[in-house]
């Protein structure tokens, strides 16, 4: 069976805390070819993928990839990302007909009967499909993360990656002043979209040279950060250029404070 990079990272990531793979080890795509038998493709997915995490980096000189100093710390901590929970077709009818009562009327409104009205289905019916009160305001949260990931291939340093994404996150909440109020970063309450957001910026800062778990704390109290400015966004009358204006006068003094973090 032929592996795919990810098999192949969680392979090398053992290594690594077996320490057989140690600092200043070197990788490269031809190295992952040969003892696996992979495609060229998969072996270079593997090595970026390697690199995201923080476990290797690229070194003037060398072809491939070198072990980094924080890469057993790294590995030894590395969890999975939570699947994406399979979500059923009625479901998911009930989580958007939530959304739209909540884009109309604000968070308040949204009831399993009042769903069930929209649908045309017994309160009961509702329930059992999104669970209770609180599941269904965090499958909420997730839809509309889900539409919205981090960028695919963002450029400029970790401030800049930063600066986007949480313009980005600032951006849902003033579209949705009721969706700061669905959506916890806290590790416990995670969902597969809301936690991708997280990850990427800690993925962000460790590329630039923060090790864990400072990475994973900084990227959480920025997320933190972006959430609670937009948390009176639903009061009325609201100010949209003043809260903005307070949101990037937060946003620059917090990454002020990040900076002297970063190598």
């Amino acid at each position: 069976m032929t592996l795919t990079a990810a098999d192949i990272v969680a392979r090398l990531r053992q290594r690594i805390v077996t320490g057989e793979l140690e600092t200043d080890d070197e990788l490269s795509f031809r190295d992952i070819m040969a003892e696996w038998d992979v495609s060229m493709h998969i072996a270079f997915k593997a090595l970026r993928l390697m690199r995201d995490e923080g476990l290797t980096m690229k070194v003037p000189g060398i072809h491939g990839m070198v072990v980094t100093e924080d890469a057993f710390d790294i590995a030894l901590a590395w969890r999975p990302a939570p699947e994406p929970p399979v979500v059923s077709e009625a479901a998911a009818r009930v989580v958007r007909t939530a959304i739209e009562l909540a884009d109309a009327e604000g968070l308040a409104a949204v009831s399993m009967r009042r769903i069930g009205e929209q649908l045309g289905i017994a309160t009961m019916t509702a329930h059992r499909h999104a669970g209770n009160r609180a599941g269904l305001e965090t499958m909420m949260a997730d839809a509309i993360f889900a539409g919205h990931p981090p960028p695919q291939s963002p450029g400029g340093d970790w401030r800049a990656r930063l600066e986007l994404l949480c313009r980005t996150q600032w951006q849902l909440y003033r579209e949705r002043p009721w969706l700061a109020r669905t959506v916890s970063f806290q590790p416990s309450k995670h969902t597969a979209h809301v936690v991708a957001h997280a990850e990427w910026a800690a993925r962000t800062l460790r590329e630039h040279g923060l090790a864990e778990p400072a990475a994973t704390q900084v990227a959480a109290t920025v997320a933190d950060f972006v959430r609670g400015a937009a948390l009176d966004l639903a009061r009325e009358p609201a100010d949209p250029d003043e809260d903005t204006e307070l949101f990037e006068f937060g946003l620059r003094r917090l990454l002020d404070g990040i900076a002297p973090l970063i190598p």
